[in-house]
């Protein structure tokens, strides 16, 4: 991304745009880059960490005031919320929750926000993390730049297999809970022959003090050992793909 050019990125709910694309955004910005964040739900359903100064305030604000919070340490210009509720990892959805709402409706949403926000790119999760909300948000965002009148860059953020190996191993030796560790491994993730990867290492204490902000949640990479925590944060693994228009 260049000085002057629009990143718009399009997540699911608030940490997303730190634990997964925080690198990128942080780059983007200090490039020069205005950069947009649409959240699609305020992630209500996330496992709650107890902390005595937000303890009685519903989830939902506490965890919108975090996605602001690292967002304004990322160096990001703006954030909306899209309004829906999060569909949790697996089983019943509340009302209104994000995969309950029909793919071309949601296409339909963030067609007219490209529309208005003029991306040069737009970035969002791959879902190979296999979390339903974050797969409906990649299928809804392509599904609208590729009906668009003009090209645009989507950049899909990856996890690359072999460190979603290493990370399991790391998670299950140290006994950390997580719906993660059911899914079947080799599939957890994205094959590493198909990404790009790039060094985001000069925004990596930019990125760190972002996830410090999610004092909510817990970060996948809290306990890692340092050397696999800096080769998620360090670098980026993505796929590009021209959609919309000519491209």
């Amino acid at each position: 991304m260049e000085a002057g050019r629009h990143l718009v990125v399009v997540v699911a709910h608030p940490d997303d745009e730190t634990f997964s694309c925080g690198s990128a955004i942080a780059a983007a910005s200090a490039g020069g880059s205005t950069v947009t964040v649409l959240c699609a739900t305020r992630g209500e359903a996330g496992e709650r960490r107890p902390h005595a100064a937000t303890d009685h305030l519903p989830l939902a604000e506490v965890r919108e005031a975090e996605l602001r919070d690292a967002a304004e340490t990322l160096g990001v210009s703006a954030v909306e919320l899209l309004g829906y509720a999060d569909s949790d990892f697996a089983g019943p959805m509340p009302d209104g929750a994000l995969c309950s709402v029909p793919l071309p409706e949601l296409t339909a949403v963030l067609t007219e926000r490209f529309a208005e926000l003029a991306p040069d790119m737009v970035l969002t999760l791959d879902g190979s993390d296999g979390h339903r909300d974050h797969l409906h948000v990649r299928a809804a965002t392509e599904a609208a730049l590729a009906a668009g009148d003009q090209p645009v860059l989507l950049r899909l953020s990856c996890l690359a297999n072999s460190l979603m190996r290493r990370w399991v191993d790391e998670m299950r030796a140290t006994g950390s809970g997580t719906a993660y560790l059911d899914l079947d491994v080799s599939t957890l993730g994205t094959p590493d022959e198909l990404l790009t990867a790039h060094d985001v290492g000069h925004v990596l204490e930019v990125r760190e003090a972002a996830i410090a902000c999610h004092r909510s949640q817990r970060s996948p990479f809290e306990d890692l050992s340092p050397g696999l925590r800096r080769e998620f944060l360090a670098t980026d693994h993505v796929i590009d793909t021209v959609l919309g228009g000519t491209g």
